[in-house]
C-alpha cells in the first residue's frame, strides 16, 4: 500500500472547524467554515500553492496534505505533477496537472488520484484506495456519510462507486517510482 493511502486512512473521521481553533483534533470544534489543519500545513510550505488555502474547501488540500505527509514537499509536487506556486487546491486544476504529464486515466490503481464530476465540471477529488468487485474505493477530505459525491461535506470518509459511474472523471496516476528517487529541486 502507497504511503500516502495509509495516511488517508489514518485521518478517516476528520471534521471540518468553525474557527481556527483545535485544527489538530478529530472531532473538536466542528462546524462549516473549511477551516482544517490540512490547510494551514499546506500554507506554511509557501511555494506550494499561488495563495492561501485556509477557509476554503479543503478536498484537494486533503490530498496533497496526504502526499506531502508521506514523501515531503519536493517529491510530493513531482508526484502530483504540480508546479510551485499552483492552482493544485483546485479539483479542475490538479485533473489538468496531471493530464498535460500524460498521467491522467479512465481506469483506477490504488493510490491514485480520483476526480468527480457534475454537469461535466470537475468539481471533487479523494484518493483511491482500492479497486474491487466493480467498485472504486477511496477516502475523500470535505465530504460526507452520505452516498455519492458530496463535494463541500465537513469530514474525511471512505467511499465508494461503481467504476462505470458517469460522476468519475478520470484517475491521476502518481509516477510512484519517483518517490523511491526522490526529486531535488
Amino acid at each position: 500500500m502507497h504511503r500516502a493511502v495509509e495516511i488517508a486512512l489514518g485521518e478517516v473521521g476528520y471534521l471540518e472547524k468553525n474557527t481556527p481553533e483545535a485544527l489538530d483534533e478529530k472531532e473538536t470544534n466542528a462546524g462549516s467554515a473549511n477551516f482544517t489543519k490540512y490547510a494551514r500545513d499546506m500554507d506554511a510550505i509557501s511555494s506550494f500553492y499561488n495563495g492561501s488555502k485556509q477557509g476554503y474547501p479543503w478536498c484537494d488540500v486533503f490530498v496533497d496534505w496526504c502526499f506531502v505527509k508521506a514523501y515531503g514537499e519536493t517529491t510530493a509536487r513531482a508526484l502530483l505533477c504540480q508546479p510551485k506556486k499552483s492552482k493544485g487546491a483546485g479539483c479542475r486544476y490538479s485533473m489538468e496537472y496531471y493530464q498535460q504529464e500524460k498521467r491522467l486515466f479512465s481506469q483506477p490503481e490504488p493510490g491514485d488520484q480520483i476526480f468527480f464530476q457534475t454537469d461535466g465540471k470537475v468539481c471533487h477529488t479523494g484518493i483511491v484506495t482500492g479497486v474491487k468487485d466493480g467498485l472504486v474505493h477511496t477516502v475523500e477530505g470535505n465530504t460526507s456519510s452520505e452516498p455519492g459525491v458530496v463535494a463541500n461535506g465537513g469530514c474525511v470518509r471512505e467511499k465508494h462507486y461503481p467504476l462505470d459511474s458517469p460522476v468519475i472523471a478520470g484517475y491521476g496516476r502518481p509516477d510512484y517510482a519517483m518517490a523511491e528517487c526522490p526529486v531535488e529541486v
